[in-house]
């Protein structure tokens, strides 16, 4: 009670979170501290090594291959191709995991149906499958398509039917009693309840697609691609090129990482208490 007589508020947990801005900037010197350690010892190790440039350049000739395929636009139609390709292939694959993963966590009939094959198609990585896809269907965008769907259906349908069956037998009476059923039984309470479980499969997903479609650009035959780039730039000996396209490929993934699927995350797992956020 204050001196005016009236109980004074307790704080609430949102009022002792810091401010986002501040969550943010301890995220960002906890990610780039790291970064900048290795840059500076890969630096001096290419200076002081006595290793040719041609083979480990210093970070100078990596910048300016990064700049001079920025300035003539084949980064930005590299990352174009490869972010196009994986954004097909995760929007299909989501879809169908995710149906397909609640069905299964919530009929058990659908459950048997589909656990022996998906538990049989876990144990095959999608890269073994690219002899298979190149040969049905050549070197050509669905070749990489096939694999990146397969390897997302596969990922965010199991969290997902995990998730599904995870949730307590309860809620779903309750639902039933209050008149839920069939398509108002999926949306309002299996999907909504399953969330934490399917959003980390949609950032696990990603992960693995991500890395796939570097692979795949290497193997198929594409007009642009971070994949391709790499291949291309080994065909011709330009070092700088390689380095700069790994440089590429692990910014970019570490950012979307942190920034959109971290950030969706956060917004749902952390912020329903299902995994607590590390101090």
């Amino acid at each position: 009670m204050n001196q005016s007589g009236y109980m004074a508020k307790s704080p609430t947990d949102d009022d002792l979170e810091p401010p986002a801005w501040r969550r943010l900037a301890k995220d960002a010197y906890y990610v780039l501290i790291p970064i900048v350690v290795v840059l500076v010892f890969w630096q001096m190790f290419a200076k002081m090594s006595g290793i040719s440039p041609v083979l480990f350049p210093p970070l100078e000739n990596i910048w300016n291959a990064l700049v001079h395929t920025a300035t003539e636009g084949t980064l930005w139609a590299d990352l174009g191709g490869t972010f196009l390709r994986l954004f097909k292939a995760v929007a299909a694959g989501s879809v169908i995991g995710t149906i397909i993963g609640a069905l299964m966590g919530y009929f058990r009939d659908w459950e048997r149906a589909f656990v022996g094959p998906l538990n049989f198609l876990l144990a095959i990585p999608g890269t073994a499958l690219f002899p298979l896809t190149m040969i049905w269907f050549g070197l050509t965008e669905m070749a990489i398509l096939s694999i990146l769907i397969y390897e997302v259906s596969l990922t965010v349908m199991a969290n997902t039917w995990s998730g599904v069956k995870s949730i307590d037998v309860s809620l779903i009476r309750a639902a039933r009693a209050f008149g839920a059923n069939g398509a108002s039984m999926f949306w309002r309470v299996l999907l909504p309840s399953a969330m934490p479980s399917i959003i980390s499969g949609y950032r696990l997903a990603f992960s693995r697609a991500w890395r796939i479609v570097i692979i795949a650009e290497m193997l198929v035959s594409v007009s642009a691609g971070l994949g391709y780039r790499l291949f291309w730039a080994r065909e011709f000996f330009q070092t700088e090129i390689v380095y700069a396209t790994l440089l590429t490929i692990g910014i970019t993934g570490l950012l979307f990482e942190r920034l959109v699927l971290r950030s969706a995350e956060a917004m749902t797992v952390n912020r329903w208490g299902t995994v607590r956020e590390l101090e």
